[in-house]
């Protein structure tokens, strides 16, 4: 006497089990893999913002290797007669108006830095100011040096260093 309504002892999964666990296959490799494209994203921003302060802190160390006053004893921001490129600055105040477009930024020696930095352009402003400082005991002037790095069409970043006028 035998069972016809009890099933065969080797029957498989049914067509409806199978599509259901595809379907939750599906979604958790889904899930999986939206969280890596999201954490690999986020990386990329985060070596990308760290290339572009790092090409403005170059520039910013660049700048602030000069002198506050300028030895020809001119105080209008921007390059003196002469001064024509980086090299022949001679004070703060000379990089005013200073760019680099991008795919031609280069360090101090002229040497073009890596591929990856070239996505940037940068430029410089440097504006003369007057501060009140109780510490030093009333004001005092500084050049404001600010450093723009910018991803053409995109984001900049900005670094901004306030240099006071040295005692006489």
């Amino acid at each position: 006497m035998g069972n016809a309504s009890r099933p065969h002892p080797d029957a498989g999964f049914s067509l409806i089990e199978v599509m259901f666990a595809t379907a939750v296959l599906a979604l958790i490799v889904a899930g999986l893999t939206q969280t890596v494209v999201s954490g690999q994203a986020h990386t990329y921003n985060a070596l990308h913002e760290g290339r572009a302060l790092s090409l403005g802190e170059a520039l910013m160390d660049e700048v602030l290797t000069l002198g506050y006053t300028d030895p020809d004893g001119d105080t209008t921001p921007g390059p003196d007669s002469g001064e024509t490129t980086r090299d022949t600055f001679d004070a703060l105040d000379d990089y005013h108006g200073y760019t680099e477009a991008a795919g031609a930024l280069t360090d101090p020696a002229g040497v073009a830095y890596p591929e990856l930095h070239q996505k940037f352009e940068r430029s410089v402003t440097a504006e003369y100011d007057t501060v009140n400082v109780a510490v030093f005991g009333g004001s005092r002037n500084v050049i404001n040096i600010t450093v723009t790095v910018a991803e053409p069409g995109r984001r900049s970043w900005t670094i901004t260093r306030s240099v006071p006028e040295p005692a006489p």
